[in-house]
């Protein structure tokens, strides 16, 4: 249903303002609304929406959606309830540690490496599915913790008095970074 909606918006082209889905059941932000530069207005009022921005997953990218109008009140928004979680060992797999190693890597632009990965595109293939760590900035292949930043809305939004921090996806390449996150940001457990 939220796509149908959205495909009407698009069919106004990339000039649509203004985007309302208030009360339409959605659990998620659409990814769809990336493709609306000229977006000026969402309206994500009375959903499902436990957190935003799921395809969206960096602050940068959410605060530049160029809004002027955000209200997403009457959503179950994840709160700032912390819960204590059983830490695990990092156990990666022989693809993982091998991918993490190819990628840092080919971020250090090694030559033996970046003539390496020319001769094997299915190496290249999966590893253009990584993920950057919100915390330490390297890449990984696999999600590991998924957590939840809380983050102002841009200052020039025009948004509800009550709306103080948007909940953002964030995601987390290990335990060891999830120990360094900052007090704005949460692990998401299921209770």
């Amino acid at each position: 249903m939220t796509e149908r909606l959205l495909v009407r918006a698009l069919k106004g082209g990339k000039d649509t303002k203004i985007v309302t889905l208030n009360g339409k059941g959605i659990t998620k932000m659409p990814s769809a609304l990336s493709k609306l530069p000229g977006l000026k207005t969402l309206d994500l009022q009375n959903n499902q929406i436990r957190k935003v921005c799921p395809e969206i997953s960096t602050l940068t990218q959410f605060q530049n959606l160029k809004l002027k109008e955000f209200y997403c009140e009457g959503n179950p928004l994840f709160l700032k309830k912390p819960v204590n979680a059983i830490q695990q060992e990092d156990a990666w797999s022989l693809q993982e540690i091998t991918s993490r190693f190819i990628m840092n890597e080919l971020e250090g632009k090694s030559p033996f490496i970046m003539q390496a990965i020319q001769r094997h595109p299915q190496v290249r293939n999966i590893i253009s599915q990584r993920r950057k760590c919100a915390i330490c900035g390297k890449y990984f292949l696999t999600i590991w913790l998924e957590c939840v930043e809380f983050v102002p809305p841009p200052k020039n939004w025009k948004i509800s008095r009550n709306l103080k921090l948007v909940p953002l996806r964030i995601l987390i390449c290990s335990y060891n970074c999830f120990n360094k996150r900052g007090p704005n940001l949460f692990g998401i457990a299921q209770v």
